[in-house]
């Protein structure tokens, strides 16, 4: 007889992405399966987590684990990339990143996942899956046996298997890394990082008392050349890491093509991609566990207001237009830091990554097009406004106010006790996305206080009645800056 399981959400794949949104999933009440086809621990790169790691472990109730194992924290960096100096950034001033064992932190995160109620199968392979009136059907294959899984959702954590290339868009010129490692004793216990004419390089320690060096260059230097004399030459012209070149192991190297992309349909009745099923980064910010396990918490929410409510179309465009937003600002991001490096514009390989990148689409879905749109070069902003809060508060406070023109009022999803609920939220040129809430207030009701014979300091006298008066000026100062409220002289 064939094995049956009827749960609310059934989760592909348990590196961070999946195992994040099952430990919340968890903590929310829903049951939640995980299928991976590898025993673990697996060997995995991507030791680098990025500062902001920190408060998503701490919101899992996990943070434990990033101090169970002999992991490295607060590591100093040198720093070639603006300029051909050497520039030192120190721990405090990089913020708590750390260096793990990404094969036993994924372990660690899936126990204590399992410890919380999850139901595992591991080693098992996703078979299939098929659409019902209830959700989602699918078949696991563990050993011998098939076992057929009922489900309100499927999310597909499965990274780079969980597409395939006509479904992707590249936001992003394809890279090569090639990468080797040494004795950490050999190499500066520093992370360090150095921008040369043919791309960049990245080494640090890592957990198992290894020295992991990354070149990133362009597919089209590896053409007819030998790989290991490719980054032998690439390191020995190098500041930073001239002393790996003669000490590193053919045999030990290693390559892999860099695909940064995003899913055309991440979201299609009730299956949604998470992680680098999604979306893959530029790995020049380090933020690529980060990225998944955060929109994997944004996701969570998504699901958990069409469990909780039903409200599928609030929760699936919540969820793509988070993951259009992540996609689009960090391109935007690393667009810019390319443009900074010292080789220049004169380099193919910076002149091709120093502005906003996306591929068309041979057959453009709505999300696409949505993401698209995102891709536009921004305004230049001008020259940010100092402004002196004593003097100009005391200058503005009889002057008439008025709401600006251009402001619209829009209903917008926010999360409200852990599900998406409508409110109503602003949009300006001036913002680069709608807001509800500003400094943790709800902002449109504080607007609709703004009369057509109001002063400013009326405006703040009136809104000193709700919130404290300097959360008020704060508030009324923000609008002004961004001239959503506009003297009238």
């Amino acid at each position: 007889m064939t094995p049956e399981q009827t749960i609310d959400v059934l989760i592909i794949g348990a590196g961070p992405a999946g195992t994040c949104a099952a430990l919340r999933l968890l903590a929310l009440g829903h049951k939640v399966a995980l299928a991976e086809s590898e025993p673990f621990p697996r060997p995995q790169i991507g030791e680098s987590l990025s500062p902001g790691i920190r408060n998503i472990f701490d919101y899992l109730d996990a943070a434990g684990l990033l101090t169970r194992h002999n992991y490295l924290h607060q590591l100093s960096a040198q720093v070639i990339w603006d300029t051909t100096t050497p520039q030192t950034v120190s721990a405090p001033q990089r913020g708590p990143g750390v260096m793990v064992d990404r094969g036993q932190l994924d372990k660690d995160l899936l126990d204590l996942a399992v410890e919380r109620g999850l139901a595992l199968y591991q080693p098992a392979r996703f078979e299939s899956c098929k659409q019902t009136n209830a959700g989602w059907q699918s078949q696991l294959r563990q050993d011998a046996r098939i076992i057929t899984v009922h489900s309100r959702f499927i999310l597909d954590a499965r990274g780079r298997r969980g597409n395939h290339m006509q479904n992707r868009v590249l936001t992003a010129p394809p890279t090569v890394a090639i990468w080797s490692h040494l004795p950490a004793h050999l190499m500066p216990g520093d992370t360090l990082v150095e921008a040369t004419e043919k791309g960049w390089i990245w080494g640090s320690p890592t957990a198992d008392e290894q020295f992991r060096t990354i070149a990133f260059i362009d597919p089209a230097e590896l053409r007819g050349s030998n790989v290991p004399q490719v980054f032998h030459d690439l390191l020995s012209r190098t500041q930073l890491f001239q002393q790996a070149a003669s000490r590193w192991h053919i045999s030990e190297l290693q390559t892999c093509t860099v695909l940064t992309y995003a899913h055309t349909s991440p979201w299609q009745a009730n299956y949604i991609r998470l992680g680098e099923a999604a979306f893959s980064l530029d790995p020049l910010s380090s933020t690529g566990v980060e990225k998944a396990m955060r929109f994997s918490l944004q996701a969570v929410i998504a699901v958990n207001t069409i469990l909780k409510n039903g409200h599928t179309d609030m929760a699936q465009t919540f969820y793509e237009d988070r993951m259009i937003e992540s996609v689009s600002s960090h391109t935007h991001w690393t667009s810019g830091y390319y443009a900074q490096a010292w080789p220049g514009q004169q380099h193919a390989f910076w002149r091709e990554r120093s502005a906003p990148f996306i591929e068309q689409s041979p057959s453009p879905t709505a999300f696409f097009l949505k993401l698209k749109d995102k891709f536009t070069p921004p305004k230049e902003k001008g020259p940010e406004r100092l402004i002196n809060v004593q003097q100009e508060l005391q200058r503005l406070w009889h002057e008439q106010v008025r709401l600006s023109s251009a402001l619209v009022f829009k209903e917008t999803p926010c999360v409200i006790d852990e599900v998406l609920q409508l409110r109503t939220a602003i949009q300006h040129p001036n913002l680069e996305r709608e807001m509800a809430y500003l400094d943790t207030v709800e902002i449109s009701p504080l607007l609709s206080a703004a009369s057509k014979d109001a002063t400013f300091g009326s405006i703040v006298q009136e809104w000193s009645r709700l919130l404290p008066f300097e959360q008020a000026v704060r508030i009324a100062f923000f609008l002004w800056d961004k001239d959503i409220l506009c003297t009238t002289s």
